[in-house]
């Protein structure tokens, strides 16, 4: 099988010759020990989105300074309503998420900025990604897979990027309607991403929700996540797509609500000792979900026995190939990372250390 045909069987639940193993594209350092593990058979992944975004009445400015000998983004959103701007700090320190920032300030500060930010909202127009989605499945060939990434769940990208774990326990207990006015408003205009996504020349559509029980907890996770997956599973009924939802945070308190919520691959998973739910409780909990799993990041920097050892435990934890794929979703030093990935590999070759 080809390493595309691999991963796919895995995640339809179909005959495979062996777990595929897969890497975000971005994480891995192309060269000659990148070459070595796509001929062991690595697969890489690309996320990109289904869509594009352009803005009628708004404009974006980005000022770049430093601070404290840091390199540091002022984004500012402008609009007839006002404006409001978050601080980002760039990820100079990790090749796989270079392009990747650190939120210092949201955007939403203060009950005055929800509605700029509905109106920010609002005036977006999406076009569809399609072109660019064929030439990277063209690029990628049978080397890996894409996948079209879409945005979070209104509410997780109301906590994560918009205004921040801290002011959003506050408001939404201060001001739940100011809230539930702008989930409404994303809610609504996100059903346009998630056409656009089910007509994209893809099988998997994956939303990177970020999951974790911590934050998300039962209630919120049944009024405004479920929800969510069960329209998009809408928009694909009838057609031989996948959802599948990024939950790589702690999520053995959510097992039954997630038992439930009409999803198909579970990706990200991270098993113990960061994540607190094992494979075998996984596989048990959700039979009827492909699991995706981020290989245990903590083990990255072991010996080469050591993650092979620990490859066996998830494998036989897993109890067969059928709805099961081996994954690397976080970044870690480049020699570890060229390291593990080919202790894994060599084990799910047959030919591991022991």
């Amino acid at each position: 099988m080809t390493i595309r045909e691999r991963i796919l069987a895995a995640l339809y639940w179909r005959e495979t010759d062996t777990v595929p193993l897969t890497v975000y594209e971005l994480i891995l350092p192309r060269g000659m020990n990148e070459r070595k593990l796509r001929d062991a058979g690595v697969g890489l992944v690309l996320r990109p989105p289904a869509h594009r975004v352009e803005h009628r009445r708004v404009e974006i400015t980005s000022r770049e300074y430093w601070e404290r000998g840091r390199r540091t983004i002022r984004r500012t959103i402008h609009t007839p309503a006002g404006e409001i701007h978050q601080v980002l700090e760039p990820d100079e320190q990790a090749y796989a998420y270079q392009h990747n920032t650190w939120i210092k300030e949201h955007f939403i500060k203060t009950p005055e900025d929800y509605r700029v930010m509905e109106f920010y909202i609002d005036d977006a127009l999406y076009h569809d990604n399609y072109a660019f989605l064929r030439s990277e499945r063209r690029r990628i060939g049978e080397d890996g897979l894409v996948y079209v990434r879409i945005a979070k769940s209104p509410i997780q990208e109301m906590i994560y990027q918009m205004i921040g774990i801290e002011r959003f326990s506050l408001d939404l207990y201060d001001h739940p309607d100011l809230i539930e006015s702008l989930h409404e408003t994303m809610c609504r205009r996100y059903e346009e991403l998630y056409e656009i996504a089910a007509g994209a020349p893809v099988e998997i559509l994956l939303l990177g929700d970020n999951i974790t029980a911590d934050i998300v907890g039962k209630e919120r996770f049944e009024k405004y996540l479920a929800p969510v997956y069960r329209r998009i599973k809408s928009w694909i009924s009838g057609t031989e797509k996948r959802l599948g939802v990024h939950m790589d945070g702690r999520v053995a308190a959510l097992k039954d609500e997630i038992a439930r919520a009409e999803i198909d691959i579970i990706e990200a998973l991270t098993p113990p000792p960061m994540g607190d739910l094992s494979v075998a409780e996984a596989r048990k909990s959700w039979p009827d979900k492909a699991l995706w799993l981020n290989f245990t990041s903590s083990m990255h920097i072991q010996s080469p026995q050591r993650i092979a050892a620990h490859t066996r435990e998830l494998l036989e934890q897993a109890g067969g190939a059928g709805g099961f794929a081996i994954g690397v979703t976080e970044d870690a030093p480049a020699e570890a990372l060229e390291q593990s990935l080919a202790a894994i590999a060599d084990v799910l070759n047959g030919t591991g250390l022991t």
